[in-house]
């Protein structure tokens, strides 16, 4: 399969890294900036310059190659998607809000697969939530908790940057979907507060907005309360919300992007954290159902550095390319991650050294 990705940064490299090493997909890295092209280069891959902002350019790009990965920044997700649908190739990414696809391939006529939300929240969230709900009986209670943090942190704030400062910025002053008592709700960010120890280490997680794509409305008939936190060290909630709230930043994004991208160092040595808990029935009697665990970076992957979270989304979207050229994702319309069974996923040669 010839795959296009689009967006030279860290979950492209990561993209085009797995799929080079693995064999049985030509991959090819298009940007719009020339610092980008030349990482992607120095690392061997083939590349291309494009502004994916430019449809036209975006649908002659895609001429001959099978599927298009937007690895591009969340803004052009509706764009790239838009090409896509015109050339006739499949569409997968990484965009936590999975809503301006999803609504614009739904009332396109389209025969490729369009599966936004690849990775690891909401992609692999969804396919272990939903395996986990499927193992019991209602009234079903759920909190899905995910987290990259930092091995060592070095800082107060107990964080290090592994991904987009944006996607940090939107997920820490979105909407929080939710459902309470059967209902699909929206909740402000940063509230919810709990600790936990896992594995003898204290965390905290608390509400953020993102990481459910479509599983509230999948769920919402099956799961009574359905919520989702974001993992962190104890301690960081405090000076989020005086950053956020105490100093009105959440309303000067430029400042609080300045803010973060020049106080919060970059990390490469991280941990995913997942901890997702489930409370219903089994044969008519208690039961609490849950999937823990944690993914380590590991240098010797590459010989770029790639983070764990990194790695853990590229590894779920290269597992759904390979679904995709084997026919086990339906084609047309808006693909849904809570179709996917979890077996599939964990017999992947991409994500089977994760899970198992």
């Amino acid at each position: 399969m010839k795959v296009l990705i689009i967006g030279g940064g860290r979950i492209g490299l990561a993209v085009a890294g797995l799929l080079a090493s693995s064999g049985g997909h030509d991959a090819e890295v298009a940007d719009v900036t020339q610092e980008a092209l030349d990482q992607a280069a120095r690392r061997g891959f083939r590349t291309r310059h494009l502004d994916a902002s430019r449809r036209k350019d975006c649908v002659e790009a895609l001429a001959g190659f099978d599927i298009v990965v937007n690895a591009a920044p969340t803004r052009l997700a509706a764009a790239i998607a838009t090409a896509a649908i015109e050339a006739g190739v499949h569409y997968v990414d990484t965009a936590e809000d999975t809503a301006p696809v999803s609504e614009l391939a739904a009332t396109a006529g389209h025969g490729k697969v369009i599966l936004p939300g690849c990775g690891l929240s909401p992609g692999l969230v969804a396919n272990l939530a939903v395996e986990l709900v499927d193992a019991l009986e209602g009234p079903i209670d759920m909190v899905v908790r995910v987290g990259g943090l930092p091995v060592h942190p070095s800082n107060g704030f107990g964080y290090g940057l592994s991904w987009d400062v944006d996607g940090l910025i939107a997920e820490y002053t979105g909407l929080c979907e939710g459902i309470v008592e059967g209902q699909l709700v929206s909740t402000g960010p940063l509230q919810d507060y709990e600790s936990f120890v896992l594995n003898g280490r204290p965390y905290e997680a608390f509400s953020t907005a993102g990481g459910m794509g479509s599983l509230c409305a999948a769920l919402q008939h099956k799961v009574r309360n359905l919520s989702f936190r974001t993992i962190r060290y104890p301690g960081h909630l405090t000076l989020a919300r005086f950053l956020f709230e105490d100093l009105g930043l959440k309303r000067r994004r430029d400042m609080l992007r300045t803010v973060l991208r020049f106080g919060v160092p970059d990390v490469v040595q991280d941990v995913v954290v997942i901890f997702i808990s489930v409370r219903g029935f089994h044969q008519g009697v208690p039961a609490e159902r849950s999937f823990v665990r944690k993914i380590y970076h590991e240098p010797m992957r590459s010989p770029f550095p790639v983070s764990a979270l990194s790695h853990t989304s590229a590894a779920h979207l290269c597992t759904m390319i390979d679904l995709i050229e084997a026919g086990k994702i339906e084609a047309g319309g808006v693909a849904r991650h809570e179709a996917v069974s979890l077996a599939l996923i964990g017999q992947n040669r991409f994500m089977a050294p994760l899970l198992n």
